[in-house]
């Protein structure tokens, strides 16, 4: 069953969408981080698919800030400080919930998502177990004042599991291998899984152009197996 609920954050209340496994638990928990399109029906069917096979998924709503703001124009406010404290009061609200395991915790996300997955591994490393980015563009920048999300590699304490296309060109090819290369020179045990005929967002399944099925639910799968195999379901 999944469900919305709200997670106290300063200034107000922040939506979350829940995608909540059948039973009583505990279970392992994912948060979702959302791509540039928001809380789109892409976002709501990854976190009802993660739960559906006993992830306990929790995708906060990094735009409730600007909640009168359509996505395109509520992505312009982006920042780092504020997606941080966000991800804080994720946790915090999965803390209150019955039914979720805090020792079994990962981040995930998709496209300026994968880069928020980074960025949170970052920023809590004592709480994240593992982290799944999907084509993390901008990791070389930052939203606002501090050291962009690839000099903060350094506060992984995580595995780190990405998935990219070799068509993209934000991150492109030689992007992730930088990537791969800095995680590399850190200890980070990491691997990135690459597909070729396919590019940014190849599994966004709202996006016609840049959807490609067979790349995506291989994606897919290997993400369960690795989920899977972490935390032991």
């Amino acid at each position: 069953m999944s469900r919305w609920d709200k997670a106290e954050v300063t200034g107000g209340n922040m939506p979350i969408y829940i995608g909540e496994p059948s039973g009583s638990g505990p279970h392992p928990v994912i948060i979702l981080t959302f791509h540039r399109g928001g809380m789109d029906s892409f976002t709501i069917e990854s976190a009802d698919r993660l739960g559906s096979v006993g992830f306990l998924t929790l995708a906060p709503d990094f735009y409730h800030r600007h909640k009168n703001l359509e996505a395109e124009d509520a992505v312009k406010f982006r920042s780092d400080k504020e997606v941080i404290i966000d991800i804080k009061a994720t946790v915090k609200f999965a803390r209150s919930l019955m039914g979720a395991d805090i020792s079994r915790m990962a981040i995930m996300g998709h496209c300026m998502g994968g880069r928020t997955a980074f960025l949170g591994a970052c920023a809590l490393p004592e709480i994240f177990k593992l982290c799944i980015p999907f084509y993390s563009g901008g990791v070389f920048s930052s939203w606002g004042d501090g050291s962009s999300v690839f000099d903060q590699f350094s506060k992984l304490n995580c595995d780190v599991y990405g998935f990219y296309g070799n068509d993209d060109k934000n991150p492109s090819p030689e992007d992730v291998d930088r990537f791969d290369a800095r995680l590399t020179e850190l200890g980070v045990t990491h691997k990135f899984f690459r597909y070729d005929g396919a590019g940014h967002a190849f599994q966004n399944t709202l996006s016609k152009e840049n959807f490609r099925l067979s790349q995506s639910e291989d994606a897919w799968k290997k993400v369960l197996q690795i989920l899977t195999k972490k935390f032991m379901i």
